[in-house]
């Protein structure tokens, strides 16, 4: 018989991948570059540097920041689920009220759409 979305199983997991998105956060924090330039070189200058290494440097913090948006994206959408799990309605789309999948909550338990309404806000097409 499949799993509800109020079953121990999902929140389980939603617990379990909120803990992992912390790790992930902490971990990209703890590797990320610091500092300017020309402290994480060593360099007292960034003119003498070839343009290749400032290049270099440029994609790894485009690269952290993009990391770092995602992490916070991925987190909000945990913490938007653990707020529906505190007020009873974990499972059930934000947009158009029916239940989300099992399916679904057990590949994505922060999952707070339905895949058809997630489609749509994810390409602009509006709401259910």
């Amino acid at each position: 018989m499949p799993s509800s979305p109020r079953d121990p199983a999902p929140l389980d997991a939603l617990t379990q991948r909120a803990e992992d998105l912390e790790s992930l956060r902490q971990a990209e924090h703890d590797t990320a570059l610091a500092g300017d330039q020309r402290e994480v070189t060593g360099e007292s200058s960034t003119v003498s540097q070839h343009p290749a290494d400032t290049a270099d440097f440029t994609i790894q913090r485009e690269l952290q920041q993009t990391t770092q948006e995602l992490l916070a994206r991925e987190a909000a959408q945990v913490e938007a689920a653990l707020h529906a799990r505190a007020t009873g309605t974990y499972g059930l789309c934000q947009s158009c009220g029916r239940p989300i999948p099992a399916e679904r909550l057990a590949a994505r338990p922060e999952a707070t759409q339905c895949v058809d309404c997630q489609r749509r806000a994810e390409t602009g097409h509006g709401a259910a």
